[in-house]
């Protein structure tokens, strides 16, 4: 008898012994993520940003995240329309 945890569904790797191979692009989002990484933990000295009304002074380590995380978004908005128009076609 199986138990209520077991799958039939598991899925197999063909060849064990072939292991993870990351594409092209896996490396180089690898190589930038850690590239952002170095550069926000070297630079956490205040800094002032003027915005279009205002001014503010906030660490640039903060300035540097919002500014990747923000750069991720578009990414991943402009990557699902031309996924979704790849389909449609």
């Amino acid at each position: 008898m199986r138990s209520m945890g077991d799958s039939d569904h598991m899925a197999e790797d063909p060849d064990p012994a072939s292991g993870f191979r990351p594409s092209s692009k896996q490396v180089l989002g690898a190589v930038v993520a850690v590239v952002l990484v170095i550069l926000i933990a070297a630079n956490s000295g205040p800094t002032s940003v003027s915005l279009v009304v205002t001014s503010v002074t906030m660490p640039l380590w903060l300035i540097l995240t919002i500014t990747a995380l923000l750069g991720m978004g578009i990414g991943m908005l402009l990557g699902s329309r031309r996924a979704r128009a790849r389909l449609r076609n």
